[in-house]
C-alpha cells in the first residue's frame, strides 16, 4: 500500500494559503471593500476546517 505525502496535498496548501490570508487580514487590519471582507470572513475558515479534516492518505478523500 503506498501512502501519499502530506505535504504534496493541495488541500494542505490551499488551507495553509487561506490561513494565512485569513490572519495577516485579521491582525494587520487591512481596508478592503464590505463585500470582499465578507466573503474572506466567510470562505478561509471553511478552507482552512477542510484542509484539516482532509486525509491524503485515504484513497477515498480527495
Amino acid at each position: 500500500m503506498e501512502k501519499q505525502n502530506r505535504l504534496k496535498s493541495w488541500a494542505l496548501w490551499m488551507a495553509m494559503g487561506a490561513l494565512v490570508v485569513f490572519a495577516v487580514k485579521e491582525f494587520t487590519g487591512l481596508d478592503i471593500s464590505g463585500t470582499v471582507d465578507g466573503l474572506l470572513n466567510v470562505l478561509c475558515p471553511v478552507l482552512v476546517g477542510f484542509g484539516i479534516i482532509n486525509d491524503p492518505t485515504n484513497p477515498a478523500s480527495l
